[in-house]
């Protein structure tokens, strides 16, 4: 009788985890190929806010460029946020966590710049401290690492 309510306990366990549904109140892990989806998807949510900050430098103003960095700020930041609630499988929890803190970091990076091209004069002044400046190093480097670390894994194209 005890070894079948222990199997009966067990496979509630089971289910709940299933369902979703944990005492701790915290998502379910995400399979393997469920976790390389959503960073699929987050790779193109990146891409495209990469592009439309590329196409801000052709900006008219200051005024426009800044909306152009502080809207790319927003994307990074909404970004990390996502990657941040992911519950990915044991194996790239380090590198998930690496990964929401580098775009944590890009995003108050450029929120920096930002502050900084709203003083300038021209949007010429602006554009050029833009691209000659080094921008938010740390967090392009912990991004790169963790980005390394899944694709070595196997979570992210061309693994």
């Amino acid at each position: 009788m005890r070894g079948r309510l222990l199997c009966i306990a067990a496979v509630a366990v089971l289910l709940l985890a299933a369902c979703g549904g944990s005492s701790g109140g915290g998502s379910t892990q995400l399979s393997r190929a469920a976790y390389r989806a959503k960073l699929a998807k987050i790779t193109t949510e990146a891409a495209k806010a990469q592009s439309d900050v590329g196409q801000g430098l052709q900006a008219k103003t200051v005024d426009d460029l800044k909306k152009t960095v502080d809207k790319f700020a927003d994307a990074t930041q909404r970004i990390s946020d996502e990657v941040a609630q992911l519950n990915p499988p044991q194996n790239a929890e380090a590198a998930n966590t690496q990964l929401a803190q580098g775009l944590h970091d890009i995003a108050s990076g450029t929120r920096d710049a930002s502050a900084k091209i709203a003083t300038m004069k021209t949007v010429q002044e602006a554009i050029t401290y833009l691209r000659k400046s080094p921008g938010p190093v740390k967090g392009s480097r912990e991004a790169q690492s963790a980005l390394t670390k899944l694709h070595k894994l196997g979570y992210t194209a061309g693994s």
